[in-house]
Order: structure tokens, then C-alpha cells, then sequence
């Protein structure tokens, strides 16, 4: 069905149809805040978004003059609501979508349904007007969700999700209607989005940003100071998800031997998928257990909870070499991000902000927003005149960030032992060790983390319609 779609400006009285609609078509900011906690805020003219408990960041929705928060994530493609039809405990404590309240709303006989590795939502595909910000869509496709299972959304407070990646992504069929971002594309003289996520809490801690069609002034003007890197189609037909080659890892200035790529057709490098659904670093298991075997003692594997530990003291100085062969740079990580508190510890050992799950068919690693916190982030649909792309700059200070940790976290008392161990092969692990479940961590994008479980990947195939998981290790999960 063609869905011929209205992009409106939500005009002030004040201002011009002719100038506002002009000004729009260059762009738009969008303030981010983060917050260490859900909290139900008051919508304005701008979308606020908070990182509940610090893990997932979230965007105030509007969907038939109903606003909700959903979580941001450019890991996914699809826009999805939970409706007031939906009775499970699940739902009872999340603003839930009423269609008797809409006047716009068509709903389809199509069904919608998303299985994750830890839950699953079911409802209908429908068609109902969405504001995001000053953007009015109307209609705009989406999933209308009746029946949710074990998505934990009480914990994040989230009544869905906004999707940015690529439409090939998407689980509602293409000719049903485009996903939110190829429509704001459209509109757009310069069809792309930068993001910052933020590291500090609060509604007045202006640390994060997101804008569509232009550039925060406040990170960078312009993009000749960014690393430009051509969206990776390894592995796929199409652009799948906002892909990148990464070339090597420099831990404390040594550099960690990588493995072979799983992707088909990747020979000398690794590929990276950046996703904001996603809290921490995941990579394959062989290069994250070396990557913490040169950490040394200061680093554990914890069989109880089947992931990676430091010592809260301890600073790791950690690089991602990202690009092209012939056009990469290194991006550093704070060390804070490394050595993660905020995930959990006992007082001595702190979970690790880079964890090991070899089941990520659309690349080699996730970069979550332990990375994607050290840098500024554009990602462009592409024109014309070039493919789409992802623009990168760091953001990390390293030396203010040192003595942050140092601050917050007091002296490596240990550090004049801190060489380097030497990495003879690959290390192995003990049969019973599964892939790692992280707690404490929620986000529920297609990679669902919650807690005492989590989703970690998007193994998924498009099957009548629907989006699955394909992988068998999914169980283990």
C-alpha cells in the first residue's frame, strides 16, 4: 500500500509557515538528558530523553497526540507502541498507547511480531499520526503492541521503541509504509542524525545532544574534523545496520591480536556495529579473553555470573582503531567506562565494560554506549553523490578522565606491577562456561538486556512478515 506521507512543522505563532519550514528542512536539535532513574516529565517543544538507571536512553514519542518514552536505538529499525489492549503485568506500570483517544488511528489486519532472545511482543501494524519533536508524520506506519512476554519494561519505564537503522532492518514490510527515519530523511536537506550521549545525571547536566539534518555547535561546526567511514555491507545484500571496519584494539599501548572475522568476506579486519540499545561492548570470546588476560591479575573471569571483572582501582587505557585500512583512527575509551561500577561491585571488583558473545551475526562486535559515550556520532543515509556513511569524533579527554578515576576510585596500589603479560595463543575456557549473562543492565531494543539475563545480539531473518532470532544459541541465553 502506498502511504503518501505529510511532514509538518508545529509552527509558534510567531514565526513564519514559509521561514520555519525552510529552517526545518536544515535540521533540528534535540536536547538528551540523562537521568538515573525513570521519571515521568512534562512534554515541550522539544523531546527530552533520560538514560533510565543509566543504561538505556530514552525519547519522548508522541503517537496520536499520546506521548511516550521509547528507547532510542539505532540497532533496530521499526517504531512500536504498547497498547492499553495490553493487560500483562508487563504493561501495568508504562503509559500505554489508547486508540479510543485517536482520531487518526488505522489499524491493519497485518500482524506485528518481534521475538527476542528474552521476550517477545505481538499486535498489529497500524497507521496513526507521530510527532517527534517539531515533526509531525502523518500517517506513519508502526507496530501497535497487545501481547508482551518477559520484556521487563517496568524496569526501564519505556513504552516501546524508536528504531534508526536501515529500512531492510525493519520488521513491518517495506510497501506497508516507511520506517520514522526515511521519512525524516526525506524532508532533510542533508538526510543524517548526530547523537552524544551523555555522561552525567540530571535535567540540568546538558551532556548529551541529538540532532537531525545539523550538527551540535557545541562538539563541532563542521564534519572536516570527523572520521569519515563508508557504512559496511559486509555480510548482507544491502546497508543492514550502522556497520564500520575496526582494525585492531591498544590495550595500555600494546596492541591486542584480533581473530578472524565471522563475517563472510572479511579477511583482514573485524567489523564493529554501533548501537545505542546496547550498554556495554561485545566482542568474540577468544579476543575479549585475551583482551583481559593482558589486564592480568587485576582481571577475573567470575563463574558465577559468567562475565569479566576488575579491580575497581584499577585504570586500563583502551583504544578502537576504527575505519578503513587507509583512513582509520584510534577512538579512547574513559576509563571509567573500562572498569564499570556502574554495572555492580562488591567494593574490590568492578563488572568490565567489555563482556564476550560470539553470536552477533551482523558483525564481530557491538560498540554500546560505553563506547559510544567517548564520541560524537553521525550517521548519514547517504545522497546522491556518496553512499551512507558514519562520522566519528572523540570526545574523551584522557588525562581529566584519569584523574576523575583516580578520585572517584583512589590509588592503583599495585600499579608498579602493571607490565604487560605476554598472549601465547588462545586462551581457553572451562566447558561449563556459557556465553555471559549480564545483570543489572536493561535496554530493549533487539538486543534486550534485563535483569539476571540478556540479549546480546540480533540473530534475525525476515520470515512471513515477522523478525526472529535464527540462532540456536539462543537457549543458552
Amino acid at each position: 500500500m502506498h502511504v503518501m506521507v505529510h511532514i509538518l512543522f508545529l509552527l509558534f505563532l510567531h514565526v513564519c509557515h514559509v521561514t520555519a519550514t525552510s529552517s526545518l528542512k536544515k535540521g533540528f536539535k534535540i536536547p538528551l538528558h540523562r537521568v538515573p532513574r525513570v521519571e515521568r516529565r512534562g512534554i515541550t517543544d522539544s523531546v527530552p530523553i533520560s538514560n533510565v538507571n543509566e543504561f538505556s536512553y530514552l525519547v519522548d514519542v508522541g503517537v496520536g497526540k499520546q506521548f511516550f518514552p521509547l528507547i532510542l536505538d539505532t540497532g533496530s529499525s521499526d517504531l512500536w507502541i504498547v497498547s492499553d489492549e495490553c493487560d500483562v503485568s508487563d504493561c501495568a506500570t508504562v503509559r500505554r498507547y489508547s486508540p479510543a483517544s485517536s482520531k487518526d488511528l488505522s489499524i491493519s489486519r497485518k500482524p506485528f511480531h518481534l521475538d527476542y532472545l528474552k521476550g517477545s511482543v505481538s499486535g498489529l501494524v497500524a497507521f496513526e499520526t507521530v510527532s517527534m519533536g517539531l515533526f509531525e508524520i502523518n500517517p506513519q506506519v508502526l507496530g501497535l503492541v497487545n501481547v508482551i512476554q518477559s520484556m521487563n519494561l517496568a524496569s526501564t519505564g519505556n513504552s516501546g521503541i524508536l528504531g534508526l537503522s536501515f529500512p531492510t532492518e525493519a520488521t513491518i514490510f517495506i510497501k506497508s509504509g516507511s520506517t520514522v527515519l526515511e521519512n525524516i530523511f526525506a524532508y532533510l536537506d542533508e538526510p543524517f542524525f548526530a547523537f552524544k550521549l551523555g555522561k552525567n545525571s540530571g535535567p540540568n547536566s546538558p551532556t548529551s545532544s541529538l540532532t537531525f539534518g545539523q550538527l551540535d555547535t557545541t562538539y563541532s561546526s563542521d564534519m572536516s574534523s570527523f572520521l569519515i567511514t563508508p557504512v559496511s555491507q559486509a555480510g548482507a545484500n544491502d546497508y543492514s545496520f550502522w556497520k564500520l571496519p575496526l582494525q585492531s584494539i591498544i590495550v595500555n599501548n600494546y596492541t591486542l591480536p584480533l581473530s578472524q572475522s565471522s563475517v563472510q568476506g572479511v579477511h583482514e579486519e573485524q567489523i564493529a556495529v554501533l548501537d545505542t540499545g546496547t550498554t556495554l561492548i561485545l566482542g568474540p570470546t577468544s579476543d575479549v579473553d585475551s583482551f583481559w588476560a593482558m589486564i592480568g591479575p587485576d582481571a577475573r573471569y567470575n563463574i558465577a555470573s559468567c562475565m569479566w571483572e576488575i579491580k575497581c582501582n584499577k585504570a586500563v587505557g583502551v583504544q578502537f582503531v576504527l575505519g578503513d585500512k587507509d583512513a582509520h583512527r584510534a577512538f579512547t575509551m574513559d576509563y571509567a567506562d573500562v572498569n564499570w561500577a556502574e554495572g555492580g561491585s562488591d567494593g574490590e571488583w568492578c563488572m568490565g565494560g567489555i563482556q564476550a558473545n560470539d553470536n552477533v551475526d551482523s558483525g564481530d562486535w557491538l560498540l554500546g554506549d560505553v563506547f559510544l559515550r567517548n564520541v560524537y556520532s553521525i550517521h548519514h543515509g547517504g545522497n546522491s553523490t556518496h553512499p551512507p556513511f558514519i562520522g566519528l569524533l572523540g570526545t574523551m579527554n584522557q588525562s581529566a578522565a584519569l584523574t576523575d578515576f583516580r578520585t572517584s576510585r583512589g590509588p592503583d596500589l599495585e600499579s608498579g606491577s602493571s607490565s604487560m603479560p605476554h598472549i601465547h595463543g588462545t586462551l581457553e575456557r572451562r566447558a561449563s562456561l556459557a556465553a555471559p549473562m549480564l545483570y543489572s543492565l536493561v535496554t530493549a531494543s533487539g538486543f534486550v538486556i534485563g535483569a539476571a539475563s540478556t540479549t546480546l545480539f540480533r540473530a534475525r531473518r525476515r520470515m512471513w512478515g515477522f523478525r526472529r532470532y535464527s540462532k540456536s544459541a539462543a537457549a543458552s541465553l
